[in-house]
């Protein structure tokens, strides 16, 4: 399983004083689409992690 999209955030440009998530919004619009892929593999591997599961019981 892989998700294609990436996303990079920077310490100097995306966070106020190191510490405050503040994205520049070019890289929050990144976000979006990298998370779109995310959710359809982790629903995908649901039905996987469920039968190795009942197969450890």
């Amino acid at each position: 399983a892989h998700v294609r999209n990436q996303v990079m955030f920077s310490l100097f440009t995306d966070f106020e004083n190191f510490s405050e998530f503040k994205p520049t919004e070019q890289n929050a619009g990144t976000l979006a689409p990298m998370l779109d892929q995310l959710v359809v593999w982790t629903r995908a591997m649901q039905s996987v992690r469920a039968e190795l599961t009942a197969a450890a019981n």
